[in-house]
């Protein structure tokens, strides 16, 4: 398995945790910091699965374009969820829970994206196990 695909899919469940965190800041009332931090932490790795898209498939490919899209997405998140908390508008929180999906969406293309390259590769390139030639002649009992 590629580490793009893998850092992918932990994007996929840190988003999950996102969506968790802040669900319970809003209905149960925990502290907002847990869902800023997690944010943070989780487009640090949103980046970092963007990079390693980039120098495995190309800046063309079209894992990378997504990678882009969820990563300003998410910038936008940052910004209605930012502003949402320091103006207390009710109106921001739902554009904010809106947007959301729309980046769980981009998220969810990138996982997808990171595990059809990662198949078709593997496809192309099978890893087969290498023999000396006198093991085959061994195994096909000639001489």
């Amino acid at each position: 398995m590629k580490p793009v695909r893998i850092v992918a899919n932990l994007v996929g469940m840190m988003l999950f945790v996102q969506v968790i965190l802040g669900g319970s800041t809003t209905v149960l009332g925990f502290p907002v910091i847990y869902h800023l931090i997690w944010g943070v932490l989780s487009f640090a790795v949103l980046i970092v699965a963007t990079v390693l898209a980039a120098r495995e498939y190309g800046s063309k490919s079209t894992l990378f374009k997504v990678g882009i899209a969820a990563t300003v997405d998410f910038v936008v998140q940052g910004v209605l969820g930012l502003s949402a908390l320091s103006l207390g508008s009710g109106t921001l929180v739902v554009v904010h829970l809106t947007n959301g999906f729309l980046v769980a969406v981009f998220v969810t293309y990138l996982i997808s994206f990171a595990d059809s390259a990662d198949k078709a590769s593997t496809t192309l390139h099978p890893q087969t196990p290498t023999v000396s030639p006198g093991t085959m002649r061994a195994l096909s009992g000639r001489p």
